[in-house]
């Protein structure tokens, strides 16, 4: 890649990225709740993204440091929305997942916001939303492959 075609992708990414938090930050639902404060909420959207996940990967990923995090998983988990697992080769690293409790937590929320998310979508033709749909599943998997083709380069170092 030349030096002008990486600055237009670093320039669409930017705009992208700008755009997408003006048009749908503000649409992800807030699990933020009597007994989940947004902290906790930011915590169990991304282990929703990731799947399972690690305290380690959850501090590097929010920003937030390790003891913070900790804190936060055992708030979590002994209110009954995270799984603990050990591993069992390396009985220091606990993977993290969300509980059915967590699961269906997220599922109503989401349910409830569901239809102001898709207001935004109805001044576009289905052809449009269809459009954007398949674009962004390709982005995704783009993304993710990017990540893995990094994460075992780094590995192999």
């Amino acid at each position: 890649m030349n030096k002008e075609d990486f600055q237009k992708l670093i320039l669409n990414i930017v705009n992208f990225y700008t755009i997408f938090n003006i048009e749908f930050t503000d649409l992800i639902p807030d699990l933020s709740n009597s007994e989940i404060s947004p902290l906790l909420s930011k915590i169990l959207n991304v282990i929703h993204l990731e799947g399972t996940t690690t305290s380690s990967k959850l501090s590097k990923r929010l920003n937030i440091p390790i003891s913070n995090i900790s804190r936060s998983v055992n708030t979590l988990n002994n209110l009954g929305y995270l799984i603990k697992k050990q591993d069992s080769k390396d009985k220091r690293i606990v993977y993290l997942s969300l509980s059915p409790k967590a699961l269906e937590f997220i599922s109503t929320i989401l349910t409830e916001s569901e239809e102001t998310f898709l207001e935004r979508f109805n001044v576009l033709s289905l052809e449009e939303i269809v459009t954007i749909s398949m674009s962004l599943a390709t982005l995704k998997g783009l993304f993710i492959k990017m990540r893995d083709l990094n994460l075992n380069k780094k590995s192999d170092i």
